[in-house]
């Protein structure tokens, strides 16, 4: 039986080999349950080779679903020594998580020759068209189905071959204010899903929105930013496009200062880019050296509370 794929998989299927398309739909036919096929794509999505996809399907393929959900996830409270960054990629990446937590794989190499780079199949992805709407973003949609998946009946909710309704905008802003898409006015994003993984660490977060009515002016944002990245912590955030479109989380790291001019560290982990931004570029929303060039505008961040600061 044919296994029918989301768009977002299919779009990075094209790039690979026909060795590479032929074996990945033979997995999604071999898994035992839509759990893995779900763990599997997500880990396609994340950008790992043929090989070790199929090297991780191998794994999987011998367990329950209560045990792929647990080789694979995280816990709720954040195992000590795991770094903001490893918890958020893992929870949009299974592949990630399962080595993480201490499993192994064996990948074959002749699974990924020939093959399209990595870098080249995901910035296909990053340029696709947009009208995937955020629920395309891998953060996101693991947080969402990680809550629905039923231990009793093992099913997790698989990717939506449909496209997604695209984001709708709430009507034009005062002068001097940017529209808001209404999805992202309705309610936090991220905030829950970070405080849940830095508890045990101490630290809370507030997640804000930017040069919006009820928001941060984004240069107050960033001197927060600053701040708590010299305490070592790193700032959540989404990213989009000119015109306000969110697209993409991002991370961001560290900051640098030379003279009267300040640069922030940004991770994209989609695309598994970090790159430095100039504060001159982020205030006015110019181009950054992403891969992307859609990716110029910051949208939310997420301020550590005073337990964190």
């Amino acid at each position: 039986m044919t296994v029918r794929l989301p768009d977002e998989v299919e779009a990075v299927l094209d790039a690979w080999s026909a060795r590479g398309k032929k074996l990945f739909r033979e997995l999604m036919e071999d898994a035992t349950s839509e759990l893995q096929q779900e763990f599997v794509q997500r880990a396609m999505l994340a950008g790992h080779t043929p090989g070790e996809v199929h090297a991780f399907a191998d794994e999987l393929r011998g367990l329950s679903d209560d045990e792929c959900f647990e080789a694979c996830t995280l816990s709720d409270d954040a195992p000590e020594g795991y770094t903001v960054t490893q918890l958020l990629r893992a929870e949009s990446d299974p592949l990630f998580a399962y080595e993480l937590k201490g499993g192994s794989l064996s990948p074959n190499e002749a699974d990924d020759a020939p093959s399209v780079p990595m870098k080249a199949q995901r910035r296909e992805v990053m340029e696709a068209p947009d009208d995937r709407g955020f629920t395309a973003d891998p953060v996101q949609r693991a947080k969402d189905q990680r809550v629905a998946f039923d231990s009793s009946s093992g099913r997790f909710p698989a990717l939506s071959p449909s496209k997604p309704a695209a984001l709708a905008a709430s009507p034009v802003a005062p002068s001097g204010q940017v529209p808001v898409p209404a999805s992202l006015a309705a309610g936090r994003l991220f905030e829950d899903l970070i405080t849940d993984a830095t508890r045990a660490m101490g630290v809370t977060w507030r997640e804000v929105e930017l040069d919006v009515p009820g928001g941060l002016p984004i240069a107050q944002a960033l001197s927060q930013v600053a701040a708590a990245l010299g305490r070592s912590i790193p700032v959540p955030c989404v990213i989009g496009n000119a015109q306000g479109r969110p697209l993409r989380f991002l991370l961001i790291l560290q900051t640098s200062s030379a003279g009267p001019n300040r640069a922030f560290q940004l991770y994209e982990p989609f695309s598994q880019e970090l790159i430095w931004a100039n504060e001159k570029d982020l205030l006015t929303k110019g181009e950054l050296p992403f891969d992307n060039k859609a990716l110029r505008r910051l949208l939310r961040v997420g301020l550590p509370g005073s337990r964190g600061l």
